[in-house]
């Protein structure tokens, strides 16, 4: 009896809460929130080398990217340790998206036909090619004499760059997204962004 009497009053004060006026004389509901909001910065699930691939949140990203759901490879496929490395299918343009230092996402020209205005010592010798990254909310032009962008060989062979992602594809990871197209890469990352090829190199 005395249980049924403590439910009951539970019951009483739950409705009299939910019937209490907000400032406008409405009434006010309390819920419980579920966790933290789909799609927030800093909630996209990170993969954990060995583990599955966590289910992507539904909907459009906030910050513009194209989300899990758009990546046609699995990022996993392109992993070298920590990072992520991938080359075109003509190998000229070698890029990663490196976890753990401030070189972000980025590319590299094996060989440029064109140098943006922004490297004027930029000559594309062994030692001075044309490279583009986003850090952060920066995107910006290097000039690298180093393979910064290059992935450990991994068909066997002594050239480096990667696993080739293929013509209209496109990875997403640490967020981060690149596609792969005829006309160069482009990659998005942050609000920000570049598309490079030998012809042509911007930022956005």
């Amino acid at each position: 009896m005395r249980s049924a009497i403590v439910v009951a009053a539970l019951i009483a004060l739950a409705g009299g809460l939910a019937a209490c006026d907000s400032s406008d004389g409405g009434p006010v509901s309390i819920t419980q929130p579920a966790g933290p909001p789909t799609g927030a910065p800093g909630t996209e699930p990170t993969v954990v080398p060995g583990s599955t691939d966590p289910t992507p949140a539904p909907g459009p990203s906030p910050t513009g990217l194209p989300s899990r759901d758009d990546a046609t490879v699995d990022a996993r496929d392109y992993q070298q340790r920590d990072s992520y490395y991938f080359q075109s299918p003509t190998g000229n343009i070698m890029c990663g998206i490196v976890s753990q230092s401030t070189l972000g996402v980025g590319c590299q020209l094996g060989h440029a036909n064109v140098i943006p205005p922004q490297l004027p010592d930029c000559t594309d010798a062994p030692n001075r090619k044309v490279a583009v990254h986003v850090y952060g909310s920066k995107a910006e032009f290097l000039c690298t004499s180093q393979g910064i962008f290059v992935g450990e060989p991994v068909d066997g062979s002594r050239k480096g760059g990667g696993k080739i992602l293929n013509y209209g594809d496109t990875i997403v990871v640490l967020g981060a997204a690149c596609t792969s197209t005829q006309q160069g890469i482009r990659c998005d990352a942050g609000g920000h962004g570049f598309t490079i090829s030998a012809d042509s190199q911007t930022l956005f």
